[in-house]
């Protein structure tokens, strides 16, 4: 397909600018990746091109649960996701770009909303977030992809440091608005409510995107971490074959949200030792739905109250529908026993409805057991301080 000089000398901006390009695209976006694709010398630029066009391909793409709708977060896990992606077959965390196009365009079915476009790019200390809606009736659906792939290829020239301002050309029917993050400071992001996940690496670095698929995630508050929670996680990644990860959410449904100040004391003491996410979400039915299939490690106590009706909106009928849930995501609980009132407890002493018995697995007392826990660690330290 041949195109004008102004689609062809932004392109060729692109791709003579030496920044990598990994794109991901949905319900539109397919003229922007003809028109790279297409452009001679395109292997210079782009990394990759992703259509994940049905829910079941995006909701694999991102490694989590939908509906993945036409909104700004959408486009902002779609472009982190993507420059994950090229950060990982480049080698490089500068110099690439992710880009997430989420489209709703004019259709012969009857649809919900208007029509619409979420586009995101993340820099590498950047979300820049361009959010498109059509007037209804003033466009069909080719004259719409070309603005909305016209649009996208702006902000990706204006990203690489050429061309005028990204939607400088849109039509009347096409009100465009625009917003960006700086990602100079991910947990506070986190704090405010701006992203949901971080991860934080053994080493301390912190991410602004965290990886879906495949996770094992250890919850607790840390607070101390000892030696029992870095076992069960280490035990559980053995079983399970997995690479375990800690998980400390700010929100607790039990205790008050953690101020910074606490964050950060924790993170210091597991510094060194395992990877952490950092998470809004306080119960495991919202963990799962950021993590598609995800395994937790979980001590006996913990797996009371995931039976447990009371931590369910709607009581039994809400546990009944979590629990499918939990089962329908393939989500799996390693529980390891506890001394409970001088009784040690396992996974056999839980009242677990059979349909649901995939759910769980055992931890031996072979495997792992250590009496010990935060609770007693702080009241421990409270009397030698006194």
């Amino acid at each position: 397909m041949r195109v004008g000089p102004y689609i062809w000398e932004r392109v060729e901006t692109v791709l003579q600018s030496g920044v990598r390009l990994a794109l991901a695209s949905t319900g539109g976006g397919g003229e922007l990746i003809s028109w790279l694709l297409n452009h001679p010398g395109a292997s210079r630029a782009i990394v990759e091109t992703q259509v994940p066009y049905s829910q079941q391909a995006l909701e694999d793409y991102l490694g989590c649960a939908g509906p993945h709708r036409v909104k700004e977060q959408t486009a902002r896990d779609m472009a982190g996701r993507a420059f994950r992606r090229a950060a990982l077959f480049t080698g490089e965390d500068n110099d690439i770009i992710g880009v997430g196009c989420t489209a709703a365009l004019a259709t012969s079915r009857q649809r919900r909303g208007a029509d619409r476009v979420c586009i995101a790019l993340r820099l590498a200390q950047e979300y820049r977030f361009y959010t498109l809606n059509f007037e209804p009736g003033a466009a069909d659906r080719l004259e719409q992809e070309e603005v909305l792939s016209r649009l996208t290829l702006e902000a990706i020239v204006e990203a690489c440091g050429g061309g005028e301002a990204a939607g400088a050309t849109l039509p009347g029917y096409a009100r465009l608005s625009l917003r960006s993050v700086v990602l100079n400071d991910p947990l506070g992001l986190l704090l405010d409510g701006e992203l949901d996940l971080i991860e934080v690496n053994a080493d301390g670095e912190i991410s602004p995107e965290v990886e879906r698929r495949n996770r094992l995630l250890c919850p607790g508050s840390f607070n101390p971490l000892h030696e029992g929670h870095q076992r069960l996680a280490l035990v559980a990644g053995q079983l399970s074959g997995r690479q375990p990860s800690l998980e400390l959410s700010i929100a607790n449904v039990d205790k008050p949200a953690l101020t910074r100040t606490e964050i950060e004391t924790r993170l210091a003491s597991i510094r060194g030792r395992l990877p952490v996410v950092l998470t809004r979400v306080p119960t495991f039915l919202q963990k799962a739905r950021f993590f598609g299939g995800c395994h937790f490690a979980i001590g006996y106590d913990t797996a009371v109250r995931i039976l447990q009706a009371k931590y369910y909106e709607g009581g039994e009928e809400g546990l009944a529908a979590g629990l499918e849930k939990l089962t329908a995501e393939q989500c799996c609980f390693w529980v390891a026993g506890r001394l409970e009132q001088g009784l040690y407890r396992t996974l056999d002493d839980l009242d677990v409805p059979k349909r649901h018995a995939a759910l769980f697995a055992g931890i031996s007392e072979e495997a792992f057991r250590l009496d010990i826990s935060s609770t007693e660690l702080r009241l421990k330290t409270e009397k030698k301080t006194r």
